[in-house]
């Protein structure tokens, strides 16, 4: 079965990455305290700690005000800025190579849909994992407790900078494993159940707006459950955590390694900490960007077309 692609006309590449920018920075700054509650909640965990949503909020709150909630949110602006606008541009650019014809009509089948999803993050994750990195550490400064190898950082650059220089390029790569298998196979799932969601709703009576903002959310919950047990690897993985353990010393050498560590110290649920926040997260992220990308990439499509002609038009 095959789902067709949204009746609007198909955006440049350049709309694309500039519409995604920006719903993605618009965004980001929004569900900030969402992202540090889950990176306490994990990053806790892994040191043996008891943790519970609401508990997380007051201790955090306790410890540096309400203030705390918002810490990363530079580079979590540049990292969505970045990471929604290169991954709108690869899903724009990988797309024709993935859809079939039929009557006339483009359309992605259902593994098509995945593949797309899946490569276009895969190909962002990769080119945005050194913000992902500052995000992830600069979520947890200043928390009690946390340990000597997250070091405090004054901002986004000097982050980049000192983590290049102590711990060198693979530094800024640490935890890029897990971060492809939670956000390749997310993307994946979101855009295979977004589009049949989409196709679906289309046929009845919804106004668009809410045929996107309906196919973005249902999409968002079943794509986030389904990954978070990658989730929690790379949060350890990027915070120096994962041998927080004697047990964990000497085998959590990668993802796989790390998940049994966790399993055979904490059980299955150890997998899936931080998976509320995450959920409430990632489904408002998610249908948000993917509503304000849907309504705002066609106008400014049709406006850089405009702007094209009239300078061809000058020049002529």
């Amino acid at each position: 079965m095959t789902t067709s692609v949204a009746r609007e006309p198909k955006p440049s590449r350049l709309a694309s990455a500039l519409s995604g920018s920006l719903s993605g920075a618009l965004v980001s700054a929004c569900v900030q305290p969402l992202d540090v509650i889950r990176t306490r909640m994990q990053a806790d965990s892994a040191q043996r700690l008891a943790v519970t949503t609401s508990g997380t909020i007051r201790k955090i709150v306790g410890e540096n005000g309400i203030k705390a909630l918002w810490q990363g949110t530079q580079p979590t602006v540049v990292r969505l800025g970045v990471g929604a606008g290169l991954h709108f541009f690869f899903l724009e650019t990988l797309k024709p190579i993935f859809q079939t014809n039929k009557d006339g009509q483009s359309s992605l089948g259902i593994w098509g849909a995945a593949m797309t999803g899946g490569l276009s993050r895969a190909m962002a994750a990769v080119v945005s994992c050194p913000i992902t990195v500052v995000k992830t550490r600069m979520e947890y400064i200043g928390s009690q407790g946390a340990p000597s190898t997250v070091p405090v950082y004054k901002n986004t650059l000097h982050a980049l900078k000192t983590i290049a220089r102590q711990e060198g390029f693979r530094g800024l790569y640490k935890g890029l494993g897990p971060t492809i298998l939670s956000n390749t196979p997310f993307s994946a799932l979101y855009y295979m159940f977004y589009t049949r969601l989409q196709s679906r709703l289309q046929q009845t009576d919804m106004p668009q707006i809410a045929v996107n903002l309906s196919s973005s959310t249902i999409a968002a919950i079943g794509a986030t459950l389904l990954t978070q047990p990658a989730d929690v690897v790379r949060t350890r993985m990027q915070l120096n955590l994962v041998s927080s353990s004697p047990a964990s010393a000497q085998h959590a050498k990668n993802t796989f390694a790390i998940m049994k560590s966790i399993i055979h110290s904490q059980g299955f649920p150890g997998l899936l900490v931080g998976s509320a926040p995450r959920m409430i997260k990632r489904t408002l992220q998610t249908a948000l960007v993917w509503t304000i990308y849907e309504e705002i990439s066609p106008k400014l499509s049709a406006g850089l077309a405009a702007v094209t002609l009239a300078l061809q038009r000058k020049q002529a």
